[in-house]
This record gives structure tokens, C-alpha cells and sequence, in this order.
């Protein structure tokens, strides 16, 4: 399994993952948010986790997907998924250099929600001008990610989960923001 961000997706004429009431089309996995890290608040450094200690928000927005089975007479069928979320920054008033710097994860999950890749992305952003709000798509190149299947397999039997990759105290900021404290 293979998760990497490169130069692959310029070259792959990736099919959207859909329906049109045939079987004709791949069978894709499924792409979505890790609901307890689909947000994520860096606050400044210090004891305060009030409004005006946050430096900035970010929060998916969106997850755009493509998938295409792709079949090799060495390698077996693999599905290959390009995937590329949709982050909104928004800058706290602690926000003093303009700038956020965040990472979020990619992972496959089989069968059970066994882990069986993660990867990490960094994200750099910056907020010119007055701007205190900026959507970024990371899609430039967009994560690829082959998925070997076994014969006669598709790619139902995977998951493709994002999040915010956050530390501790900022998952609990969640869960207790959320009412889902545990």
C-alpha cells in the first residue's frame, strides 16, 4: 500500500467514484473525516484557552475524491484514489505573525478499521493583506494512494480516513467543545 503526494497524479486520468445504477464503474472506498479531528485550534503559547489566546482555526471543508481501478498484468489490480481536502484557516486575535503551519493525516483502514497506512501532510499557510479567514485545497499535486486489491476484490472492503493530526490536549479541546467529552 502506498500513499504518496507526486508527480503520479498529473499523469492519471482518474475516473470519479460513482453510480449510475450499473456496475460498469470501480468499486471505490470510502472517503471521510475523522469527526474528532475534522477541526483543529492552535491556541498561543501560556496557560490561556480563551477567544482571544487563539492563534488560529482550522476545519475541513470539503474532501474532493477520484478513484480508477487500475490493472497490471505484474502488480495485480490496485485502486488508485486521489484525494484532495479543503481546509479553512482562520487567523486568532493571538495571530501575531500571519502565518499557520498545521499537518493532517491520511490513513487506510481495512476490513475492522485495522489501520493500515497513515501518512502525514504539512500544510503551510499564510493570511495577506486584512485577510483573516483562507481556504486552501491541497491539490497541487493531490495524495494518490494504491490500494493492492486481491483477485476479485474491490475497493468497498477499504476506508480513506482524514484528520487534523492534533495533540492531545487540542483532541480534547474537541471532545469538549463538541459535548463529547470522554
Amino acid at each position: 500500500m502506498l500513499i504518496t503526494a507526486a508527480a503520479l497524479a498529473a499523469t492519471l486520468a482518474l475516473g470519479a467514484c460513482g453510480s449510475s445504477g450499473r456496475d460498469s464503474g470501480p468499486r471505490c472506498p470510502g472517503v471521510r473525516l475523522l469527526a474528532d479531528a475534522a477541526t483543529m485550534t492552535q491556541f498561543a503559547p501560556g496557560a490561556g484557552r480563551d477567544l482571544t489566546d487563539v492563534d488560529y482555526q482550522v476545519a475541513f471543508t470539503d474532501v474532493e475524491a477520484e478513484c480508477r481501478l487500475v490493472q497490471s498484468r505484474r502488480e495485480g489490480s490496485a485502486m488508485v484514489v486521489a484525494v484532495a481536502p479543503v481546509m479553512t484557516a482562520m487567523r486568532g486575535p493571538a495571530n501575531s505573525d500571519r502565518r499557520a503551519s498545521f499537518s493532517y493525516l491520511v490513513s487506510v483502514l481495512g476490513r475492522d478499521d485495522t489501520i493500515l497506512n497513515v501518512q502525514r501532510f504539512p500544510v503551510a499557510v499564510e493570511f495577506p493583506g486584512n485577510l483573516t479567514r483562507v481556504t486552501v485545497t491541497d491539490d497541487n499535486p493531490p495524495v494518490i494512494i494504491s490500494i493492492p486489491l486481491p483477485e476479485g476484490g474491490d475497493g468497498r472492503a477499504y476506508d480513506i480516513v482524514i484528520g487534523f493530526h492534533l495533540t492531545p490536549e487540542q483532541l480534547d479541546y474537541n471532545r469538549q467543545r463538541d459535548g463529547q467529552a470522554r
